[in-house]
């Protein structure tokens, strides 16, 4: 009875090392505003329940942040989707006990609730900072740049929806933008104007892109956005 009890007792040691705990921490930020995104779901992804894709997930906090334990067959790598209406899944593959910060891309889905460029709008707030990460680290360039509150609506009104890789490919990234709030149809949304002829407006939920291609409007900024014709010559290139 004795040998049959340590048989089953080195048997569960044994299983149970197939398993491993992992702790992983971080938080969550918007590729374009590098503000914190709450109620991110995170967890693995349940292929046999395509309704209920998550068969454990955690949700980020308002700062963004999460942390979460659990156990795993493997022990250094551990794989985990990040999820939230308005942005790409991410899938991402942690090293054990890592703390790192997502960056989730925001979708470019006009939704009749969200802002419209093309409707009228009221700029609340106006702020200048030069703040924006990028390559270009000399700020001089950025003093002399200014926006007033009629330049900036006559920019939002007079520019386009852009995606992803527009953005990554036919604008400048500069560190000095023009940021606040504006308010459109009882409804405030926080923009962010780059000096690279490009803005974001958000709500809660989503970000939009828009870039301004207007040649008229190139004075307003730093640098300017490739041509309509550049653009659609690159089409090819930007669907890739």
């Amino acid at each position: 009875m004795r040998q049959k009890f340590l048989i089953i007792f080195i048997l569960f040691l044994t299983l149970g090392s197939c398993d491993c705990q992992y702790h992983l921490s971080g938080v969550v930020l918007d590729k374009l505003t590098k503000k914190p995104i709450k109620n991110v779901a995170i967890g693995k992804m349940d292929t046999s329940d395509l309704n209920n894709s998550f068969n454990r997930k955690t949700m980020t906090g308002e700062n963004g942040d999460y942390e979460i334990y659990g156990f795993a067959g493997r022990c250094n790598e551990i794989t985990m989707f990040f999820s939230k209406d308005g942005y790409e899944t991410q899938k991402i593959i942690f090293p054990n006990n890592s703390t790192d910060t997502i960056l989730l891309q925001p979708t470019n889905k006009l939704q009749a609730a969200l802002f419209d460029y093309k409707k009228g709008l009221e700029i609340l707030e106006l702020e200048k900072s030069n703040d924006y990460p990028s390559s270009d680290k000399d700020t001089t360039a950025c003093i002399n740049w200014a926006l007033d509150k009629f330049e900036i609506e006559n920019i939002i009104q007079q520019s386009k929806p852009i995606s992803g890789p527009e953005w990554l490919h036919l604008f400048g990234h500069y560190p000095c933008r023009i940021h606040g709030k504006l308010l459109q149809c009882s409804t405030k949304f926080e923009y962010s104007i780059n000096s690279g002829a490009w803005f974001t407006v958000s709500s809660p939920d989503t970000t939009l892109m828009f870039g301004s291609f207007k040649e008229e409007n190139n004075k307003y900024f730093l640098d300017s956005a490739w041509t309509e014709d550049e653009m659609e010559n690159k089409k090819p290139m930007l669907q890739q």
